[in-house]
């Protein structure tokens, strides 16, 4: 059986933030044509916060539930950027439906992204073709449930949820915005990257990367 382990989750979780500040001034540049070119530095502060609270978490006393919570009541405490409660609300959520697991088995990995996705889809009341992070996040779940149900390994599902997340994300690039800053741009926010759904696609394909190489 595929498990993934608490100290496993903690590693991807650090890697994303690492590659978060790595592509900050991407995110910056896809910001410039439809906001206020300042994603890049909200998304690394939102995660900044994380890297501590993180770095200090006692694997041996917690869980992957109570590590989540922990990075969703810090990001919701740092306040910020209005992702800031996105993704806050997300990581508890997520948290709660695997809370007390210090290694979660494929289904409850599932369970997880999808309560994970919830929690952003309704703290957001968000749905596809908008044109934010949740075009990027929810197709790349949804590939992740879909492989489970079929029987497919973890192993093999992660490169199919990787590409869903990256198709998501240039999906965006066809899209009208119709939220945030970028709506008032009406037909000129057309053939853009959202960077939002950027930063997302960073943290699916870098959490996912992690993961893949402890199975």
């Amino acid at each position: 059986m595929e498990c993934i382990s608490l100290e496993t989750v903690k590693t991807a979780i650090l890697e994303v933030i690492k590659e978060l500040e790595k592509q900050k001034e991407y995110f910056n540049d896809l910001d410039s044509p439809i906001g206020d070119s300042d994603h890049g530095d909200s998304i690394v502060a939102t995660f900044s916060l994380v890297q501590k609270a993180v770095e200090d978490f006692n694997i041996d006393a917690g869980d992957i539930g109570s590590l989540f919570s922990c990075i969703g009541k810090t990001i919701i405490m740092g306040g910020g950027a209005s992702m800031g409660p996105l993704y806050g609300t997300a990581f508890m959520d997520a948290g709660k439906a695997i809370t007390g697991k210090k290694e979660a088995d494929y289904g409850e990995f599932v369970s997880m992204w999808k309560a994970f996705v919830d929690g952003l889809q309704r703290r957001g009341n968000v749905k596809p073709g908008e044109k934010t992070m949740f075009d990027t996040i929810e197709p790349a779940i949804k590939v992740l449930a879909e492989q489970n149900e079929k029987g497919i390994l973890l192993k093999d599902a992660i490169p199919l949820v990787i590409k869903a997340a990256e198709d998501g994300m240039n999906s965006t690039r066809d899209m009208l915005a119709t939220r945030g800053r970028s709506s008032r741009l009406g037909e000129r926010s057309l053939g853009h990257i959202d960077p939002g759904a950027a930063s997302m696609n960073c943290l699916i394909g870098n959490f996912f990367k992690v993961v893949q190489k402890a199975l």
